[in-house]
């Protein structure tokens, strides 16, 4: 079963991290999973492609390499957003590319498992350098 569309816009808001928190050490323990559901095509890795039809497709030329960093350099920073409270890691982070900007959503908490995908223009938090 899909889940229901929000009914309002994601806040995007940057959030800091709650007290004890490392960003340089949960940069580094951050890690990239590609999701089928942003894949137009098959990727190794992803099972077969599910683009839906409200997600937005992730550009060919970047790699699983380039999200990782991409993830990780955004984390380091601390461009995050929330909910964050009771978990290790942040539920957004986002980084500016070359072509758009990419938000990571945590998808294993334990983990640090984040998926990511290009955001539409005038999506883009207005506070991301």
């Amino acid at each position: 079963m899909r889940a229901r569309k929000r009914g309002h816009p994601l806040s995007r808001a940057r959030v800091d991290p709650p007290a004890g928190s490392d960003l340089q050490q949960l940069s580094a323990l951050a890690s990239y999973h590609p999701s089928a559901e942003h894949k137009d095509r098959y990727i190794p890795g992803t099972g077969v492609r599910r683009l839906r039809t409200d997600a937005t497709a992730c550009p060919s030329e970047v790699t699983r390499e380039d999200a990782e960093v991409w993830l990780r350099a955004a984390l380091a920073a601390g461009q995050v957003g929330g909910p964050w409270t009771d978990q290790p890691f942040p539920q957004y982070a986002w980084w500016r590319g070359e072509a758009a900007v990419f938000e990571a959503r945590l998808t294993n908490a334990e983990q640090g498992w984040f998926k990511g995908y290009p955001l539409a223009p005038g999506e883009e938090p207005a506070w991301l350098p």
